[in-house]
């Protein structure tokens, strides 16, 4: 029995002087990686903050090009839309795309690393590293390297936003208004130079993919009073033909919102008055539906 005891004590004493020549070349070993790791994750940051750097610049040139270009974008908006694609969306979206791909690099560095340890690193020089990151002197790097990996995140989050922000004001900025057709907002009109009764302007707005103006606001009113001369009116998608006093938009919409001139509607005449137009003045009138008057249509821009 004793001799079992003074064997298992040399045997202790062989495996505590083994591990006592390691430790020093394994410590030295994890600190260039940690240190090589290091480097690489700031020479990654310097390039990532240059290229958003360069990318705010950019956004901040084109926030002020738009400010100055304000007057004259109504003239030119197909010029915009064109200028706005080649400095935002093309440079934005390859950027974005730099970043992802740094990221997908970082993440296979990492892969590797961690396959290195697995497969190359004995089962001792793990566990001293799992003692050495519990240690208070790794915790600086380890909260630096965090530090790093979320200024990437903000940047990509930001690089996002500015996409986004470049889609909403292509959006706004509508070019797509047929040859002839006006636009407002978002939306484009058409004022007819001949003469058509209702329910034949109706069927030529369909044709077009399009629909008898609807007045949606006192904006759009006005809107469409300015581009009617004093002496004409123009059919609007507005009638009460299916049922008499229940004024319906040709999209089915109830009559909400009105600027009818003083005592209309009145439905005078033999044949009634059941379709709606309106005067340079912005005010509505109620008129017979097979009178042939211009007309104005709308659709999306």
């Amino acid at each position: 029995m004793e001799l079992e005891k003074q064997e298992r004590r040399r045997a202790y004493k062989g495996v505590l002087s083994l591990l006592a020549s390691a430790p020093e070349k394994a410590i030295a070993l994890l600190y260039v990686l940690l240190a090589l790791a290091f480097m690489f994750f700031m020479a990654l940051t310097i390039v990532n903050l240059r290229r958003v750097s360069a990318a705010w610049e950019a956004l901040e040139q084109a926030r002020m090009w738009s400010e100055n270009s304000h007057a004259t974008a109504w003239h030119n908006l197909s010029e915009v839309q064109r200028t706005l694609d080649k400095q935002f969306s093309g440079e934005l979206k390859a950027i974005h795309g730099r970043l992802l791909n740094v990221s997908q690099e970082v993440e296979n560095v990492q892969w590797k690393m961690t396959r290195c340890k697995a497969e190359c690193c004995g089962k001792e020089l793990l566990d001293r590293i799992r003692v050495l990151e519990e240690r208070d002197a790794l915790e600086p790097v380890l909260r630096q390297l965090e530090e790093l990996k979320q200024e990437q995140i903000r940047a990509s989050a930001f690089l996002n936003a500015a996409l986004e922000e470049t889609r909403n004001l292509s959006e706004i900025l509508c070019t797509r208004c047929p040859a002839g057709w006006q636009q407002f907002a978002k939306t484009c009109y058409f004022f007819s130079t001949t003469t058509k009764p209702w329910l034949a302007a109706k069927d030529f707005c369909t044709d077009f993919n399009a629909h008898l103006a609807i007045v949606d606001s006192e904006l759009e009113n006005k809107f469409l009073a300015n581009h009617i001369m004093d002496n004409q009116i123009f059919w609007l998608g507005l009638t009460d033909m299916d049922k008499e006093g229940d004024w319906q938009w040709v999209d089915g919409r109830s009559l909400s919102l009105s600027f009818w001139n003083s005592g209309e509607p009145n439905n005078v005449g033999h044949h009634g008055e059941d379709c709606a137009t309106i005067y340079s003045s912005g005010h509505w009138n109620d008129a017979t539906c097979s009178l042939a008057e211009p007309w104005i249509c709308e659709r999306s821009c």
